[in-house]
């Protein structure tokens, strides 16, 4: 499993930081010339002010970046592989969710027996993750969001 994060880490992270780079864009040049002739230095600048200033944009690039990572499939699939079987050691294959759907697909599978079934609830646990991580990155978004 841990070449597996590893993996989905290197994917995840130019999103986290393009979309942390507009944030910190996005933050007024006024309140950086502010701090700059208040005598702060840019070290201080950029943690008290820039950072504090774009911290829901940060927040919640962080937070969609983790639903990302949740439905990434072949990625994962590829990296862990798909041992049915649960360890708690992180450096043997694993069975990821999305690995799993995509292992049960490609057999014949009856309508209406429990493997089949099984696919679907797997299917919505991660929808729901997803759901649940994207609400609350908006709610972050929206509850932290200043005007300037």
């Amino acid at each position: 499993p841990i070449n597996g994060a590893i993996v989905v880490g290197v994917m995840i992270l130019p999103l986290v930081a393009s979309m942390s780079e507009d944030a910190l864009r996005a933050v007024p040049n006024e309140l950086r010339e502010g701090s700059l002739a208040l005598g702060a230095t840019k070290i201080e600048t950029t943690f008290n002010v820039m950072i504090q200033a774009s911290l829901s944009g940060i927040i919640a690039s962080i937070i969609l970046a983790l639903s990302r990572a949740v439905g990434e499939t072949m990625a994962v699939t590829l990296a862990v592989g798909t041992v049915a079987v649960y360890t708690s050691n992180m450096f043997l294959p694993a069975q990821t969710m999305t690995a799993y759907i995509a292992q049960r697909v490609g057999g014949d599978l009856p309508f209406g027996e429990i493997g089949y079934l099984t696919i679907f609830a797997v299917g919505l646990y991660l929808f729901v993750i997803t759901l649940c991580l994207n609400l609350l990155g908006n709610k972050v978004l929206s509850a932290y969001r200043e005007a300037y």
